[in-house]
């Protein structure tokens, strides 16, 4: 079974596609990630976990592999090579960070730490991740990028960030934008050489694809018409700032599914940067935004959750495209900038966390308490019938029997309204209608039908995996949004999964659930796991790095997880190079304005109050207040229970 039911979960996971090469299954059953992209190199994720506790870090936690972030931004940075040298382009291609794709400090090091040797750039949308970013050192030849709504503050820190030796490019995304350059022109001492440079964002009359195509277009947020991009660059040419102009920019939404969708807008876009260019100006780069699609559901399709292109197709389709329209247009090509954030960031991070219960395990077999259970002879004449059916049911009559025990199901509540039945009676009689309905499952099943009255039955048969994390913390796009995330145990897959599942998490809110799962393409309701052996089994849900922990919300105070940093050493073996804890009660509760003193105070009040009327000893309420603060300082998920 072992071998032969591994390669049935890799076909039916699909995790050869959406896993990219860092992701596979090994023989043994195990997930194991390849940072580098090698297959002869693999971490079996288990063991991190393994070793993570041993270090004191539990589950729910982020498994950072920084190698992968680099394999991306190389492969990226070499597909535009390839194309370049295919089609004969003469410029260069940058890439950008969206720092709003991932602002974790710890995720934003290894953006810049791997991305020198690339000579990748930062882009910032807020003068909170211009902050940031400008306590990077990044290559002298990288880019930062100044996209976003902005007002005088944010002009003004595009010019202090150019006197610091950056390559700052502040892009217009309104009318009024460039007038506040302008004025903060008239305002400044500083010479013209350290002043940012400038670029103009196109509103496009293309649309892209997917989730996000109302970025684009004419009614998209962003972006200058080409009636004000004409006044744009009206004013800039009367202000004498044509050869601030560097960069034309435009973007056509995140996830971009379908290709030929962006070639679309590549094709408008060139031409309008060869217009421009005729026009007397000089932008030595286009910006053709981000968008590259992740490819969730392994179908390398359209689909919304895949993208149906690679990364080399994507890069060769940029540079035949801007060249094709250049060459025609006889003007010069543009270096191309991509602000691609997701495709190099999702693969980075996987979380994985603990399963803590099973609920709805229902057999034919029940729970039988004879404390609590009453004989057939002491019971309602109604629940009687209940167990005549279940004796009696065969494969000719149990369409019928399961219609009459539906009838009596409804009129049971009825009874037990107005006083007939006792609660003995109705559990009884409950566990006996449950005990119907997986009976007429069977039946059905060996019939082979598949009679609609019967597909509500089906989730009597569907557990749900309680998992130790918080939906609405780590994967918020999942409720958002709808996101589809390949999800799957980290081990056990040489064995044949017997659960039909869905995952919900631990919050106390009913839409903390997953109720999409991935299939090779199509959608399921329900995830394939294994029953619980009294072994540890852990939840992996990948591809994750992108805008999570960007979009994460505290919802029941449940916030940022575990991390560990996890990297391939030159000798085949690994280690776990870093750990972050994640945030402890006290510093959620700060960050929702309570004071910790305040708090440590009204324990103490309390504990002595409860000493004065003799509920508390001297010692009892020394070790309760200890025990409190101790609390303070813990982990918010789930600990490991006492034996």
């Amino acid at each position: 079974m072992g071998i032969r039911q591994v390669n049935e979960t890799i076909e039916a996971t699909g995790i050869n596609e959406w896993g990219a090469g860092y992701f596979s299954i090994a023989k043994t059953g195990n997930v194991v990630c390849h940072p580098t992209g090698k297959s002869e190199n693999s971490i079996p994720l288990f063991d991190i976990v393994t070793q993570a506790k041993e270090l004191n870090i539990r589950t729910p936690l982020i498994m950072r592999f920084p190698q992968i972030i680099r394999s991306q931004m190389v492969s990226m940075h070499q597909a535009f090579k390839n194309a370049q040298a295919e089609f004969n382009y003469p410029a260069q291609h940058y890439g950008v960070f969206p720092f709003k794709v991932n602002q974790r400090k710890e995720f934003i090091d290894a953006i810049v730490s791997c991305g020198r040797e690339v000579q990748w750039g930062l882009e910032v949308g807020s003068k909170t991740e211009f902050m940031a970013a400008l306590s990077y050192s990044i290559h002298k030849n990288a880019l930062l990028i100044c996209n976003g709504f902005k007002d005088t503050e944010f002009i003004e820190l595009a010019f202090l960030a150019a006197s610091m030796g950056r390559k700052t490019v502040l892009v217009v995304e309104g009318p009024d934008e460039l007038q506040m350059f302008i004025n903060q022109i008239k305002h400044t001492k500083l010479p013209k050489e350290a002043w940012p440079e400038l670029g103009l964002r196109i509103r496009l009359y293309s649309r892209g694809s997917g989730k996000w195509e109302k970025s684009s277009g004419e009614t998209s947020k962003f972006g200058l018409t080409i009636i004000e991009i004409m006044h744009a660059l009206s004013m800039i040419e009367s202000c004498e700032l044509k050869e601030k102009l560097t960069m034309l920019h435009f973007h056509i939404g995140s996830q971009i599914t379908a290709i030929k969708k962006f070639k679309n807008a590549l094709r408008e876009a060139a031409r309008v940067y060869a217009k421009i260019v005729k026009l007397g100006f000089d932008p030595c780069h286009l910006n053709i935004g981000g968008g590259v699609g992740v490819d969730y559901d392994g179908s390398q399709s359209s689909a919304t959750s895949s993208a149906n292109y690679s990364l080399q197709q994507f890069a060769n389709d940029a540079v035949y495209v801007i060249g094709e329209v250049c060459q025609s247009e006889k003007v010069k090509c543009p270096n191309i900038v991509t602000e691609s954030g997701r495709v190099i960031a999702a693969y980075h991070s996987v979380i994985v966390t603990d399963v803590r219960e099973v609920q709805g395990e229902e057999t034919l077999d029940g729970i039988e308490d004879p404390k609590f259970k009453p004989t057939l002879g002491e019971v309602h004449k109604s629940v009687r019938e209940f167990s005549f059916i279940l004796d009696n049911m065969n494969s000719k009559n149990y369409v019928e029997y399961y219609h009459d025990a539906v009838e009596l199901y409804e009129d049971l509540f009825a009874l037990f309204n107005l006083g007939y039945l006792s609660l003995k009676e109705r559990a009884f009689a409950e566990e006996l209608f449950h005990k119907i309905c997986l009976r007429t499952l069977q039946l059905e099943t060996a019939q082979k039908a598949s009679g609609e009255e019967f597909v509500g039955l089906q989730k009597l048969k569907v557990a749900k995996y309680l998992a130790n994390f918080s939906i609405f913390q780590s994967i918020p796009d999942s409720w958002a949004i709808d996101q589809l995330f390949p999800i799957l145990p980290i081990s056990r897959h040489h064995e044949k999964p017997e659960h039909r599942a869905t995952i919900v998490d631990i919050t106390c809110d009913s839409d903390g659930c997953i109720e999409r799962y991935s299939d090779v393409g199509n959608e399921k309701t329900e995830i394939d796991l294994h029953k619980p052996n009294g072994e540890p089994y852990y939840l992996g849900f990948f591809l994750v790095g992108a805008y999570q922990e960007s979009l994460a919300n505290e919802h029941n105070l449940f916030g940022a997880i575990n991390e560990v940093e996890v990297v391939l050493k030159s000798d085949g073996s690994w280690k776990i190079s870093k750990t972050t804890k994640g945030d402890p009660i006290s510093e959620l509760l700060v960050c929702r304005n309570y004071k910790m003193q305040q708090i440590v105070q009204s324990y103490g009040r309390q504990i002595r109050e409860a000493k004065k009327l003799g509920l508390l000893k001297k010692e009892e309420a020394n070790n309760l207040l200890k025990k409190l603060k101790g609390y303070l300082d813990s982990y918010p998920y789930l600990a490991e229970n006492r034996a």
